[in-house]
């Protein structure tokens, strides 16, 4: 099947730019209004960069295959979302914030340094409640 570059880049989610200096090489027929015609075999082979369209379908099969394995995990609730991570990080930081300007003026002790630590924890702590998996960060003292 022979087809435009535009249509190789609606079907593969590429750039036509990038489609471009991939098939720069690939031997075309001139189609409607300047339009190059590629084989689409030749054009995934070296789209793909691959020796045959067998080898395409395969590394397509296995980016495919990466995609179910996110999809799978976040229907499990192994992710965490982003939104969570972004909100602890906020709050672990505001909290930080509240105790060095309380500590303005003062002596930066062990315990107010120890405390600066606890607050860092607080944060992945949150995230490991989220997470099946146990925490193996050491605990830090100054």
């Amino acid at each position: 099947m022979k087809l435009p570059i535009s249509k190789i880049s609606e079907l593969t989610g590429i750039h036509r730019d990038t489609l471009s200096k991939r098939l720069a090489d690939l031997q075309f027929e001139p189609g409607k209004k300047g339009a190059k015609l590629y084989s689409s075999e030749d054009a995934l082979a070296a789209i793909y960069k691959t020796d045959s369209l067998e080898a395409a379908r395969a590394k397509q099969a296995l980016s495919q295959a990466s995609l179910n394995a996110v999809r799978e995990e976040d229907l499990r609730k192994q992710r965490i979302p982003i939104q969570v991570v972004l909100d602890a990080i906020d709050e672990t930081f505001q909290s930080i914030s509240a105790t060095i300007k309380a500590a303005k003026g003062k002596k930066l002790t062990t315990e107010l340094i120890n405390e600066l630590f606890d607050k860092f924890r607080a944060g992945p702590a949150k995230w490991n409640s989220l997470s099946s998996r146990p925490s193996r960060r050491a605990k830090l003292q100054w």
